[in-house]
């Protein structure tokens, strides 16, 4: 869509801190769960420190890196697909963004 309303452009930027900072915490408590495991197999946590980060920096580069308003739908659909975009924060999109997002995760299922 490249003709993303103003609108919704501008509410993206509003809850964007917030996904962020939901997607961090969650990372957290994947971290402080193995840190809490790993008392006699310190390697092997901190093998499992290191696959955790690079998988999640990777969704964090996917849902955050180079955010712009000419991609800002297909951000939406990365936040949504990964858990973070929530009906209460969809419900402050446009209908017609709304539809679409729900169309477009339909047709990648």
């Amino acid at each position: 869509m490249n003709n993303f309303p103003e609108r919704d452009w501008k509410q993206l930027r509003k809850i964007k801190d917030e996904i962020l900072a939901s997607a961090c915490e969650k990372i957290f408590k994947k971290i402080e769960s193995i840190s809490e495991k790993r008392t006699g197999c310190e390697y092997n946590a901190y093998l499992d420190l290191w696959k955790v980060i690079q998988k999640e920096d990777n969704k964090i580069a996917e849902m955050f890196n180079d955010l712009k308003r000419s991609n800002a739908l297909t951000k939406l659909i990365t936040w949504s697909q990964y858990g973070f975009l929530s009906d209460k924060n969809l419900a402050k999109f446009s209908q017609e963004t709304q539809d679409l997002i729900e169309k477009l995760i339909k047709l990648r299922h």
